[in-house]
């Protein structure tokens, strides 16, 4: 962690701001959190922070939720998700196209299992690795690059 600087080589308007949120000078250099001051009383300063902490940052990952389909062993499930899960389910759906494609399936395997969680219920899914469900999803179409956003069947 970088450490701050001093508080005379802050601006003016940084400074006020500060002020404004109810840090002065000795609050500053004793360390006091600067979340509130920042904007972020409510919010993560960074989306990772709520992957890291989903309870502290509940309302915040419900609402920047999105839907999208997860490739599961029981097929595509249509699930809101917040932005880190939605990375990981990307990711898995590029690795299941590979093995579509091209039957390299250590990338689709090295995520089996790796869950999700929908931000209503809370519930944890798992994706799918390489099987015969998410084969028939690619030969009958359901698995390209428009059924990550299309409703599920």
């Amino acid at each position: 962690m970088a450490s701050r600087r001093e508080w005379s080589s802050l601006s003016d308007g940084y400074r006020s701001r500060l002020e404004r949120s109810g840090i002065d000078r000795a609050a500053y250099e004793s360390g006091a959190s600067l979340k509130s001051a920042r904007g972020h009383r409510e919010t993560p300063e960074h989306p990772r922070d709520a992957a890291r902490r989903p309870a502290e940052f509940t309302a915040y990952r419900v609402r920047n939720a999105k839907n999208i389909n997860v490739l599961t062993d029981d097929g595509l499930r249509r699930v809101r998700l917040d932005k880190a899960d939605r990375s990981k389910v990307a990711q898995h759906w590029n690795a299941a196209k590979l093995w579509a494609k091209k039957g390299q399936a250590d990338k689709v395997n090295a995520m089996a299992g790796v869950t999700v969680q929908d931000v209503d219920t809370g519930e944890n899914i798992p994706l799918a690795g390489a099987s015969m469900q998410l084969y028939q999803l690619a030969i009958t179409g359901q698995m390209n690059v428009e059924s990550i956003y299309v409703p599920a069947a």
